[in-house]
């Protein structure tokens, strides 16, 4: 089951991997296979128009590339979302929520942000135009490792301090969601590097029952190997002697260090059920949609 098999998948990692470059690989890819995606970034964050040469992104959503649309969620609008479904009048909610005794208590319910917001995505992916969904393909770009973490357990944690009522059935469907491997897949990105991959392997295990979720391992930002056989180094290293050759052999030293680094990352990752593609290292660290197409490819 290839992870676009799934119609919504989050991805997350350490922060400073690059996940917010992988989701919207992902995304374009999807959107070029004529699936109608939407990419969803958390927290108010506001990374993806930039690299479509777009304005900032909003609540609501706005157009990227053919069949690419993205939007932002925000805990305080996802919690306005919800409270308006329920009293229907939008109104209501302004007058009994947002006022100095309702709001700061609101804000300090345990996991509400998080839930909230979880639960967008689940309003998004039962969105029907016609009997058919709105959109074929929601990618997240969640929370960094611990945060995600966290977010996902939202809905357990919220059932089971509500026990009952309309809170502890909304976290119910929710989770529901977000626990069937056959709609929801998790794409963990990490660098070639000791702790990245230490996090990686430590937030895998941390998963518990989202573990079958995990569809893809993405090693991102990864060097093209000085040359065919690192074994082969130590001999050839011994031979230039030439004080000329300094700066190149020393160069070299760093490259086959970082080769072998990446080898250990490749070992280490190897552990994991899922399949581990490798993203090259972009020359340019300001990425637009011509890479992003390229490396959505090499996810593909």
């Amino acid at each position: 089951m290839s992870v676009l098999d799934r119609r919504v998948i989050l991805v997350t990692g350490k922060g400073g991997v690059g996940k917010t470059t992988v989701a919207a690989s992902l995304a374009i890819e999807a959107a070029s296979q004529g699936h109608r995606t939407l990419l969803c970034e958390t927290q108010g964050s506001t990374r993806v128009p930039p690299l479509f040469h777009k304005k900032e992104a909003t609540y609501d959503a706005q157009p990227l590339a053919p069949n690419l649309f993205t939007l932002t969620i925000t805990g305080e609008r996802a919690i306005e979302d919800y409270i308006v479904q329920q009293v229907k009048v939008r109104a209501i909610y302004k007058m009994v929520f947002k006022n100095r005794i309702m709001g700061p208590f609101v804000d300090g319910v345990p996991g509400l942000h998080d839930l909230v917001q979880l639960g967008k995505v689940f309003d998004l992916e039962r969105d029907r135009t016609f009997g058919r969904p709105v959109w074929d393909k929601i990618i997240v770009d969640a929370p960094a490792t611990g945060h995600g973490l966290t977010m996902l357990d939202a809905p357990r944690a919220m059932m089971e301090l509500t026990v009952a009522g309309p809170f502890h059935e909304a976290a119910r469907e929710v989770h529901e969601l977000f626990v069937d491997p056959k709609k929801t897949g998790i794409v963990l990105v990490t660098l070639p590097e000791e702790m990245p991959v230490n996090e990686t392997l430590d937030l895998h295990e941390r998963l518990g029952s989202y573990r079958e979720q995990v569809a893809l391992c993405v090693l991102n930002e990864v060097h093209p190997a000085p040359f065919g056989c690192l074994d082969a180094w130590p001999d050839a290293r011994a031979a230039m002697t030439d004080p000329a050759l300094t700066e190149s052999v020393q160069l070299t030293d760093k490259a086959v260090a970082r080769a072998q680094l990446q080898q250990t990352a490749r070992d280490r990752l190897g552990v994991l059920p899922c399949p581990i593609v490798e993203l090259p290292i972009e020359t340019t660290r300001r990425l637009g949609q011509t890479q992003l197409e390229r490396l959505g490819r090499r996810l593909r």
